[in-house]
């Protein structure tokens, strides 16, 4: 019995309204103009581009934003994410606090770096953007009757606790829920996104925040591209991510 069915989590379901912070790299188009030499070839390149990717119901990317609506559209990853097993939909992940989607990116350069031998040094244009999203069907991970269970569900080394937990909030048709980043020194609030439709403006609230990321295999480093957010860099450090001296992938439930 996992830890929905043995505390009832339907009971817990409840209204909630978050606008969560979500972090991409940059989708301009100038990057692929340099491959074609007229707005007409640029044209079928995006065209090609587009077929090229897994096919998503039409109502849905007719709708939304493809930054909303992309995530949902690619299959999951070698060892499923936090709260999807490797034969289920992809969900949209994001966090409450740029920041802390930020240190979410931070882990996962990391890891791209240290799969390889080479010595490389990244340096890549990352958008931030931010959207409302509301649900009568919502629950927070980190509240009773789940709390005493939040270094389980946001383990950095396994998810064990939290796919099957996805499994069964999915089957009982959550839409969103809250929990704790496994990236944080200090407890922070991601948020999970099973369906799209809860996303009300079907369009991020704002132009996207932009951020150039330098990357290496000791250091990971945001710095927005302009002063006027007034916002601090965020630097990540290897250390701050090694779990008994490694850096792993969490496994599967599965």
């Amino acid at each position: 019995m996992n830890l929905w069915e043995k505390y009832d989590g339907i009971s817990y379901l409840h209204s909630l309204t978050v606008t969560p912070w979500r972090v991409v790299e940059a989708q301009e188009k100038v990057y692929t103009r340099k491959l074609v030499s007229s707005g007409e070839e640029l044209d079928i390149l995006e065209e090609l581009i587009e077929s090229s990717k897994p096919k998503i119901d039409k109502s849905i990317q007719n709708d939304y934003h493809y930054l909303l609506f992309s995530p949902f559209r690619y299959p999951p990853l070698k060892h499923g994410s936090r709260f999807g097993r490797i034969f289920e939909p992809s969900l949209w992940y994001g966090a409450l606090k740029v920041e802390t989607a930020l240190r979410e990116i931070a882990y996962y350069r990391l890891l791209f770096l240290h799969d390889t031998e080479a010595s490389l040094k990244l340096n890549i244009p990352l958008s931030a953007y931010s959207v409302k999203a509301v649900s009568e069907k919502s629950v927070d991970l980190t509240k009773r009757p789940f709390e005493d269970f939040c270094k389980k569900i946001s383990s950095p080394l396994s998810y064990e606790y939290s796919q099957p937990l996805g499994t069964a909030m999915r089957k009982d048709s959550v839409e969103l829920f809250l929990y704790y980043s496994a990236r944080t020194k200090i407890p922070e609030k991601n948020v999970g996104v099973f369906y799209p439709h809860v996303f009300i403006d079907k369009k991020p609230l704002q132009e996207p925040l932009s951020w150039n990321c330098y990357a290496d295999k000791t250091v990971v480093e945001f710095r927005p591209v302009s002063r006027l957010e007034k916002r601090e860099d965020i630097i990540c450090y290897l250390k701050d991510f090694l779990q008994n001296g490694n850096l792993s992938y969490a496994s599967s439930s599965i």
